[in-house]
């Protein structure tokens, strides 16, 4: 294995920070990432979420967050961090934020860290995003899922930087968001087409044609979100290539940390679905 110099180390930070907590640029065009579930070595052998990456500068594989999914009071949450210390302490410098869903898993939460270091502002998190899934879609030849999301319009290019130790995410969405939908961009799912050969619903993900990597299988979890009903362009993908392992397709103007929060929801079990 290459051993990084400090430089290169930080410049590996700087761009996991910039992918995780800005839009993707729009000239970038599309970053792949990959999701999988993986059991740690120690901490009695737990499961995390990880989302890697090969794009950009850097190592091969590049680490940029995990997650942690845990129950409580029935509902599905999910922690989410650069790494494993930020799971365990949500003062760690790591920490990101969470994902809290209602307990028929049809309604997801994105929530930023918040101020961590004043006690005084500690329900200052901000919402970062909204995911709602529709009840199963009935047909004639079977069923399919179908899911919305809201994320703040206006998202700035900017990382904010409120303590030396201590990078905030874009602004969330306004209180007033649901009155005023222009204030919020709104994704809506890609109605998948029915295969006569295989007798189901799927997804075309023809788009990834001359992108090297595993071959997309088919899966109730996998999605695929555009700007408007019946967009041409694919701001947002999610596409099964093994046992617990996601390949993640994402654009301009999610981040990478809304990107994979609203993945995950996906993949969290849900009793609203009966697929």
């Amino acid at each position: 294995m290459v051993e990084l110099s400090c430089n290169d180390r930080a410049v590996c930070a700087c761009v996991c920070r910039s992918l995780l907590y800005r839009p993707l640029p729009l000239d970038v065009g599309r970053c792949t990432c990959i999701i999988a579930k993986e059991r740690t070595q120690g901490r009695s052998g737990m499961c995390f979420y990880t989302l890697y990456t090969n794009e950009g500068q850097g190592r091969q594989d590049r680490k940029l967050a995990v997650a942690w999914h845990r129950r409580r009071n029935g509902r599905s949450e999910f922690i989410v961090a650069q790494n494993p210390n930020g799971i365990f302490c949500s003062s760690d410098e790591s920490f990101l934020g969470s994902v809290t869903a209602n307990l028929m898993g049809s309604k997801h939460h994105i929530w930023d860290q918040g101020n961590r270091f004043d006690p005084r502002k500690k329900h200052s998190r901000r919402l970062l995003g909204l995911v709602v899934y529709l009840p199963t879609i009935a047909t004639i030849t079977g069923n399919y899922r179908s899911l919305r999301a809201w994320i703040p319009k206006y998202q700035s290019m900017q990382l904010k930087n409120s303590n030396a130790t201590q990078i905030q995410h874009i602004n969330g969405l306004p209180k007033d968001w649901e009155e005023n939908s222009n204030r919020a961009n709104r994704l809506v799912s890609r109605v998948p087409y029915y295969n006569t050969l295989a007798k189901r619903h799927e997804l075309d993900f023809r788009e990834r044609a001359g992108r090297t990597g595993p071959r997309i299988q088919s899966s109730v979890k996998n999605f695929q979100l555009t700007m408007e009903e019946k967009g041409r362009q694919t701001i947002l993908q999610l596409g099964k290539i093994g046992k617990s392992k996601y390949v993640m397709d994402y654009r301009y103007p999610l981040t990478g940390y809304q990107a994979f929060c609203i993945c995950l929801t996906s993949i969290d079990s849900k009793l609203c679905c009966s697929v």
